[in-house]
């Protein structure tokens, strides 16, 4: 299989409008049914994306970055507590403004279910070339 090399600009956008910023390929790597291309988010479902990669990501999973990603499955055996939740909280900014430069965080929350044994976590931020406040909510589950 050869590589193409674009000559011009827009040879190979490929349907792509020029509102969209950010791109990056689902993670399934499914076909778009009508046009058999992989299909991909755009603009803010793309930095969600990113955000949720980030979070899950525990330290040294990466092959040659061993440094990336949060390590949450740390705090979830622990008894969940304000302080717990507290560092679940401080844990996620530091990663986000880490390793997400498109990415302003505004707030980050995290809630516990004891019934449900789960950590819901709220994060509220503005991409960089958006001027709307957006959201991702993520469930951390606590089960082996």
């Amino acid at each position: 299989m050869g590589v193409k090399i674009a000559k011009k600009d827009f040879e190979f956008l490929q349907a792509a409008r020029p509102e969209e910023v950010y791109s990056d390929f689902v993670h399934t790597f499914l076909p778009h049914p009508h046009t058999a291309q992989i299909t991909r988010k755009v603009n803010v479902e793309a930095v969600k994306h990113s955000l949720r990669n980030i979070i899950f990501t525990n330290k040294y999973e990466r092959l040659r970055n061993p440094a990336f990603g949060s390590n949450l499955t740390r705090y979830l055996f622990e008894p969940l507590q304000d302080y717990i939740l507290s560092e679940i909280e401080d844990n996620i900014e530091e990663t986000i403004k880490l390793y997400e430069p498109r990415v302003n965080v505004t707030s980050v929350k995290a809630t516990s279910e004891y019934d449900d044994n789960t950590v819901n976590v709220t994060i509220r931020f503005y991409v960089l070339t958006s001027q709307t406040e957006e959201e991702v909510d993520i469930v951390l589950y606590r089960v082996r």
